[in-house]
């Protein structure tokens, strides 16, 4: 399964979120920033340039900044949930250290 790496280091923001995980996929500039779109391009693919299977690692999941830190969980939650339906994608989150937060 090909692993996809976002650095959660310098994420300030939900659009840093977002913007990590576009340029991993190669999204099109035209993806939408909500969830609803993201479960769409993810589950349904032919949408982002790199399509499931795959996992996600977020490194550096400790640094990343307090206004993204709920959106990174939610979208953690997010991938995990896809996961759940049957879809072949994982995600793993990795403090800076290379302990599992969680």
């Amino acid at each position: 399964m090909r692993e996809l790496i976002l650095d959660g280091a310098s994420w300030r923001t939900q659009d840093d979120v977002y913007d990590a995980f576009f340029r991993a996929v190669g999204a099109p500039a035209w993806h939408g920033r909500n969830f609803n779109a993201l479960r769409d391009s993810i589950a349904t693919g032919s949408i982002n340039a790199i399509d499931l299977p795959y996992r996600l690692l977020i490194k550096n999941y400790d640094l990343i900044g307090e206004n993204a830190k709920q959106m990174a969980a939610e979208f953690a939650n997010l991938i995990r949930e896809i996961a759940s339906e049957g879809y072949p994608v994982q995600i793993r989150t990795e403090n800076s250290n290379g302990a599992k937060p969680y």
